[in-house]
């Protein structure tokens, strides 16, 4: 089986995913922010599942991000942790178009897919998909404006993600258009994970590093 791990958000879970990427087992961190403490618990519950069914862990994915930068360093720390221990391979899952897969699933027709997710004050990171998601535009920041992807403005365009009510407050010429804004989980990472496991499209564990969608700055220290 494969362990699926997302700490992105304020509420962080984790999932088992079988050799078909079926989702057999979710489990949810029930405080916010406490994935430190809680994760590495439900991750140590699936692992202790699979083992009760005869299975062991083949893979760990983990949602590379974007998303809280302590919340994404404390999920990769943890797979990593992981996979040296049982000696297998690592899969990075791209958060956002995960989201773009996970809205098609629930019947948001589009040919364009915005995925966003919250940043500070005015600001998003995001990524743009197509109907196949593949993806036209990475991942980076962008400041909302009244102009901001007025190239999109007209076409069959979905936006998912945390940041919609922000998007349509900034941006008033979008506010007709369609949204899905379920929150990402683990399960979201099962089937694209078994599929990379399949192709061996394994990360390097020592080198992995979630990304940000930006550098992280700490300010300037004060004496």
């Amino acid at each position: 089986m494969i362990l699926c791990i997302e700490t992105s958000g304020a509420v962080g879970s984790v999932a088992l995913a079988d050799s078909g990427g079926n989702c057999v087992l979710k489990l949810y961190s029930d405080v916010e922010n406490a994935h430190a403490e809680q994760i590495p618990v439900l991750a140590a519950q699936c692992i202790a599942f699979a083992k009760s069914q005869g299975q062991g862990i083949s893979a760990v994915a983990v949602n590379k991000g974007p998303g809280s930068y302590t919340g994404l360093r404390i999920g990769a720390s943890l797979a990593k942790g992981i996979c040296f221990g049982l000696n297998v391979p690592l899969l990075s899952c791209d958060g956002l178009e995960m989201t773009a897969r996970m809205a098609a699933l629930s019947g948001v027709d589009a040919d364009v897919y915005i995925c966003m997710t919250d940043a500070r004050r005015d600001e998003v990171f995001f990524a743009i998909y197509n109907a196949s998601f593949e993806c036209k535009e990475p991942l980076a920041a962008k400041i909302l404006s009244e102009d901001a992807w007025i190239e999109y403005r007209g076409r069959k365009v979905v936006f998912c993600g945390n940041a919609l009510s922000k998007l349509k407050q900034l941006v008033p010429a979008f506010d007709g258009y369609p949204g899905f804004t379920e929150t990402l989980d683990a399960s979201w990472l099962c089937a694209s994970a078994a599929k990379m496991h399949e192709r061996r499209e394994w990360a390097d564990v020592a080198y992995f590093e979630p990304d940000y969608g930006k550098a992280f700055f700490t300010g300037n220290l004060k004496k």
